[in-house]
């Protein structure tokens, strides 16, 4: 989900509370030109709570497939020419894993993947899953990691690291702070108390990444500061410019039109957040084509470097209140002081 290490100011990515998106057996672009200032839909097929990573001269996007594994994309240009890869869809090892199990008729429940590389040069995957539970009873999902060779996988799941509550814990998603290199991981709890949570994660040695080095704090609670967030408050994304700290998340129902991207501010990654009037983005048609219910956005710092801008990478509905067909869509972001807008070309 983003440039390595080096070029890495966050990600994230994510789905809350959302169906897993079902099989497409082949790939569906889009000329990026039908929008001006958003780029795409860069994939017809439905690839949801997409996260984002640069490595190579490509980039990469993981995203949530059918439940049972994930979905992976790539492209030379993040504007255009994106194609799903790995058809066989073994990204995820899931099988290893010693906490995760699958619900009665249902599937692992494995939502909205975060990719990243530490500094062993080895790949991690963050990931939600259902916990294992006695037969005939279910458990909420929880959030895992797995480590690979290889950016495309296998990821291979680290069975000790693990977070859980009574009420479920999805979206994660991966930082590292450009001025302490401290790492964390930024999450979403479920309902009833829905709040965005971050957890430091170990920065070095063998367990870097994959072994929690702190307590949860909580970041922002749903409906707070005079804002009304629908349906949920969910996949939430974490990166610096500046001395300012911009976290983004969605609100609102993912099926439909009011489904949306904002985010909060604060000179301090633990906070105190302030939360911004203005949805970075929304359903609109101001772009020259018709965006409908974007959200679940993953942010990754320019490969070149601008501090000034950033790269995000998100889904939205093809129509509405058809939520199993989520649309890959691309966009520059302009940094101005604590504001966010979309680069109109």
């Amino acid at each position: 989900m983003r440039v390595s290490v080096s070029l890495a100011a966050t990600v994230f990515t994510a789905l809350a509370s959302s169906a897993p998106a079902s099989k497409e057996p082949q790939n569906k672009t889009a000329a990026a030109e039908q929008c001006h200032g958003i780029n795409g839909p860069v994939l017809e097929n439905n690839f949801p709570d997409p996260s984002l990573f640069y490595t190579n001269d490509t980039w990469y996007s993981f995203g949530t497939f059918n439940g049972q594994d994930l979905q992976v994309a790539q492209s030379n240009n993040l504007e255009s020419g994106w194609s799903k890869i790995r058809p066989d869809h073994r990204i995820l090892a899931i099988n290893e894993s010693t906490w995760a199990g699958k619900r009665v008729n249902s599937t692992y429940g494995i939502w909205a993947p975060d990719v990243f590389q530490r500094s062993d040069n080895k790949y991690v995957m963050y990931f939600s899953a259902y916990e294992k539970a006695p037969e005939n009873k279910t458990k909420p999902h929880c959030i895992g990691a797995a480590l690979s060779e290889s950016i495309t996988g296998p990821y291979h799941p680290i069975n000790t690291f693990k977070q859980c509550n009574e009420t479920g814990v999805i979206d994660p998603s991966w930082f590292k702070d450009p001025s302490t290199n401290k790492q964390y991981i930024v999450y979403k709890t479920d309902r009833p108390k829905v709040y965005l949570e971050l957890r430091e994660v170990a920065s070095k040695g063998a367990n870097e990444s994959v072994q929690f080095a702190g307590h949860a704090h909580k970041l922002l609670k749903m409906h707070e500061q005079g804002f009304s967030d629908g349906y949920n408050l969910e996949a939430p994304s974490l990166f610096k410019r500046g001395d300012i700290y911009f976290l983004a998340y969605s609100t609102h129902y993912y099926g439909d039109g009011s489904y949306n991207v904002e985010y909060a501010t604060a000179k301090s990654v633990l906070g105190p957040y302030k939360r911004v009037k203005t949805p970075l983005l929304e359903t609109t048609d101001e772009f020259g084509c018709s965006l409908v219910g974007p959200g679940s956005a993953s942010f990754l710092r320019s490969p070149c470097g601008d501090e000034e801008k950033a790269k995000v990478i998100f889904h939205g509905l093809k129509e509405p209140i058809k939520p199993m067909r989520r649309q890959l869509y691309t966009a520059s972001v302009k940094v101005n002081g604590t504001k966010l807008y979309i680069e109109k070309s």
